[in-house]
């Protein structure tokens, strides 16, 4: 007696039983199995050549209607037409925009799509709509696709406007358009249908380009872009000999849904007014001018920006008129997110990352805005559906600002220039001075332009004698520095120290490093310890102090924990070598601690001896090989 399963597949077609059946059955269900697949391939190459073979025609006769507009009335055109209606959307679409693009004027589109709708034909409401939404953005449209994420992106030709396609700036824009041509609403399952072949058409017809949110560089020429986020669309260039603001421009921009517009700048204005509206103290205004330029250089590292201060010291305030100068925002500040996925949302949609009022950063958020300094790249599912992934940038320019010193990790504090802003002592209204920087702003904007381009200028000439980890950052804020007329060396100077302070700030924060900077300045010998990590961990604990928090409970977690402060205590004149080799002691494996001149950080590599023999070896500064 049979299954109703098997019943069902009884009454379907083939095609569908080879679909809804499991491979066993596939083989079994027909005897003509075999056959059937190789005539399916057969017939789909058959299918697709006759296909080409009616669009050719079709092509053929648009060029010749050109100067005989009869050829659309005859019926070789007709009959190819209707063919390629009935099997390819696709390639009917794009031969209706052409016959738009390159008919006599006295022919009308409509009567063409008339005279070649399919014999009978009967298109249901949605279909038909989704077909005029489809050649709606392909006669009004350029359609490309970024190069990096491989999102589908389509530029509106009459105002420049670039929209990804299926966001809901795409979706207003696309009703919208249809609504002035039809009077009427697409539903929502015509235009998810028109997405979808828009989508597919960017891909595979459309240009590859490089589509960026708020800050360009044109590869061919060099030159910077800034996008104003106006409702002209306007773009400012920045070379080494000027800027100009330009309605049109050799880069791709789109405008997120929370992005603001920057405020026209006046050339000629003066970057000294910024200083009447954030708190911040002069020695460390080479710093925050630098990265304000940094900031629109895409292709470099990014110093991350960290605000410090009691109470009362304009944090919040500072941070949200620096992002007004660079990308400002519907919400200049944020909270902390909870996660490190909605960093990656916030890198999606907008260029300068901001949060606000931090009172902790964890380990893996440190992480996160470390490899966002230097360029990184979040995934995700595309689809609920399957199993496809995206890709998010993740190189951005990043600020943060709370009372207490947020970043301790050495390797972003090694990216982060933190300032502490001291408190303010006389207050003004709010209002007032909000007014005033609104007013100021467009002279701010165009002082930082100015001081952009003479930098530019001087950028080639600029060599630093000792190199900083963030080489890129430190040789244009030396450049700067230098154009505003402070001798060579300066910015250097005033960076380093920045980044030592930094370093010794966070060595406040780990119980484990004072410990052993106080185990180091009481021992008269050089080599301060030699031994186990459980042996060092019983050693430090005399220096542990009455705090328990913070202090590690293992020799896994002693190792690990002088290992993340290894820059930070060569910097203050210890060196943390861990012993390698295939031998070690029965008891664990040993450690070295010496003295050594303070300052010999970074990227240089120690040459220590090898407990593997009297060979010598090259180690990092973390302990691990060269």
């Amino acid at each position: 007696m049979s299954t109703i399963r098997e019943e069902v597949l009884a009454e379907m077609p083939s095609e569908s039983v080879n679909f809804y059946c499991s491979p066993d059955e596939k083989l079994s269900a027909n005897v003509h199995d075999v056959h059937h697949v190789h005539s399916s391939e057969n017939e789909a190459d058959a299918k697709r050549a006759d296909i080409e073979r009616h669009v050719s025609i079709a092509e053929s006769v648009i060029v010749q209607a050109k100067d005989n507009a009869g050829l659309y009335a005859g019926s070789e055109f007709i009959h190819a037409m209707k063919f390629i209606r009935e099997q390819s959307d696709e390639d009917w679409v794009r031969l209706r925009v052409k016959i738009k693009n390159e008919k006599p004027s006295g022919v009308l589109l409509s009567d063409i799509d008339e005279a070649t709708r399919p014999n009978g034909e009967v298109i249901s409401s949605e279909k038909n709509t989704a077909a005029e939404l489809i050649v709606l953005v392909a006669s009004h449209c350029d359609l490309f696709y970024d190069e990096t994420t491989r999102f589908s992106y389509v530029t509106v030709i009459t105002d420049n406007t670039t929209l990804k396609v299926g966001s809901t700036a795409f979706i207003e824009w696309l009703s919208y358009a249809y609504y002035t041509q039809r009077a009427s609403s697409a539903s929502d399952a015509a235009v998810k249908q028109a997405i979808s072949t828009v989508s597919g058409i960017c891909r595979h017809e459309g240009e590859q380009r490089r589509v960026s949110i708020r800050v360009a560089k044109d590869a061919g020429t060099g030159a910077y872009y800034l996008f104003m986020g106006d409702e002209k669309n306007r773009a400012i260039e920045i070379t080494a000999t000027g800027w100009r603001v330009l309605d049109t421009y050799p880069v791709k921009f789109w405008k997120p849904s929370t992005q603001a517009a920057i405020a026209e700048p006046v050339s000629g204005g003066s970057i000294n007014e910024l200083w009447e509206y954030c708190n911040v103290e002069e020695a460390d205004r080479l710093l925050v001018l630098a990265w304000l330029l940094e900031s629109m250089r895409p292709e470099t590292p990014f110093p991350f920006l960290e605000l410090n201060g009691v109470q009362g010291s304009a944090k919040s305030t500072t941070q949200k008129r620096l992002r007004q100068i660079v990308d400002p925002s519907t919400a200049n500040l944020r909270p902390v997110p909870k996660n490190t996925e909605d960093i990656s949302v916030a890198a999606n949609n907008n260029w300068l990352i901001s949060y606000e009022n931090a009172s902790y950063l964890p380990a893996k958020m440190q992480d996160v805005f470390c490899s966002m300094a230097t360029g990184g790249a979040a995934g995700g599912r595309a689809l609920y559906t399957n199993g496809e992934e995206f890709l998010i940038e993740m190189k951005r320019p990043c600020m943060i600002n709370g009372i207490p010193s947020l970043v301790t990790a050495q390797d972003l504090i090694e990216r982060t220039i933190h300032l502490e802003l001291p408190r303010i002592e006389c207050y003004q209204k709010e209002s007032d001075l909000n007014a005033g920087f609104e007013v100021a702003l467009p002279g701010i904007i165009g002082g930082l332009l100015d001081l952009f381009v003479k930098t530019l200028a001087i950028l080639p000439s600029v060599a630093l004698s000792k190199p900083p980890r963030m080489i890129d950052f430190c040789c244009l804020g030396e450049a700067m520095s230098r154009s505003m007329g402070n001798d060579a060396g300066v910015f250097e100077e005033v960076y380093r120290i920045n980044r030592k302070e930094s370093i010794e700030r966070a060595l406040e924060g780990s119980p484990v490093a004072l410990a052993v900077l106080s185990l180091v300045e009481e021992s008269p010998l050089d080599t301060v310890f030699h031994g186990t990590y459980k042996e060092l961990l019983e050693r430090l604990l005399a220096y542990k102090g009455g705090d328990n928090e913070g202090w590690v409970k293992s020799e896994k977690g002693l190792a690990n924990a002088l290992k993340r402060q290894m820059p930070a205590l060569q910097e203050s004149g210890v060196m943390v070598i861990p012993e390698r080799g295939a031998k070690s002691s029965n008891k664990g494996k040993r450690v070295t601690i010496k003295k050594s001149e303070r300052g010999e950080h970074s990227e240089h590599c120690l040459r220590v001896s090898s407990s593997a023999g009297n060979k010598s070896s090259f180690i990092h500064e973390d302990g691990s090989p060269f």
